[in-house]
């Protein structure tokens, strides 16, 4: 398997000055995400991290499925912070008489939260094709897998931008370079990212020539570490409604 690196936007980093954030500012409450896959890196047992989430997918108008596997190398998934997420995808009782190609992957992250003003701001992006004109698309069967790394920025132009139009009132109406701390995330009612794929096949009828054009919809939860280290060592850890406790000192 071959890995692939994915092209990805470098942004400037800015923040208004005066954003002030002090608690949900809405009491409606973000989307109910409960029906997806979560990956989680809150375990403290590594071995259920590298392990990774495998989905078994539908493929419309076909027999065989897609066996898509998420794993990610970070040990503690950041929302501020830049990180990585490993997709790999073969088939799953392909007939000897089809050939699956990927066409394009195209990828949105963005943040889940029980606020509903953060939640759903989308974070990063990503498509993946193949660049030349000799292949059709990355084949995929029962024993070849596509294997891709999707790099997701911490805190872009865009994403920054999407946070601030929540908020209004920057006191001197003056924008200044600044991030926020994972803290401040937090304490708004992040908890993760929803990381949302769709991929198109291209799927080949070797008895009758027959060409179809499928996609295929994967979606996964990503749950961010919710323990932060101040500097005077004191540890807090927060819960999904932005609440503290500390847990020692």
């Amino acid at each position: 398997m071959k890995n692939l690196k994915l092209n990805k936007k470098i942004l400037a980093l800015a923040i208004a000055s005066g954003l002030t954030l002090t608690g949900c500012a809405s009491d409606e409450l973000g989307a109910d995400n409960s029906k997806y896959d979560m990956l989680s890196t809150v375990s403290d047992s590594s071995d259920d991290i590298l392990s990774g989430i495998t989905q078994t997918l539908d493929v419309n108008g076909e027999d065989f499925k897609l066996l898509v596997k998420y794993t990610t190398e970070e040990k503690e998934w950041r929302i501020t912070s830049d990180k990585r997420i490993s997709m790999e995808i073969q088939t799953l009782d392909l007939p000897s008489n089809k050939e699956v190609y990927i066409d394009n992957i195209h990828t949105d992250t963005s943040i889940i939260a029980t606020n509903v003003i953060f939640d759903g701001i989308r974070q990063d992006s990503m498509d993946d094709r193949i660049h030349n004109s000799k292949m059709i698309g990355f084949p995929i069967d029962n024993d070849t897998s596509y294997y891709g790394i999707n790099e997701i920025e911490g805190e872009n132009k865009e994403f920054i931008s999407g946070y601030i139009y929540g908020y209004k009132g920057y006191t001197s109406g003056e924008i200044t370079e600044k991030r926020l701390y994972e803290s401040d995330f937090l304490k708004q009612g992040v908890y993760g990212n929803k990381i949302d794929s769709i991929i198109d096949l291209i799927i080949i009828d070797t008895t009758t020539n027959e060409t179809r054009a499928v996609s295929v919809p994967s979606i996964l939860l990503v749950e961010a570490n919710n323990k932060i280290r101040k500097s005077d060592g004191t540890i807090y850890e927060y819960d999904r409604e932005g609440n503290s406790k500390v847990l020692t000192r």
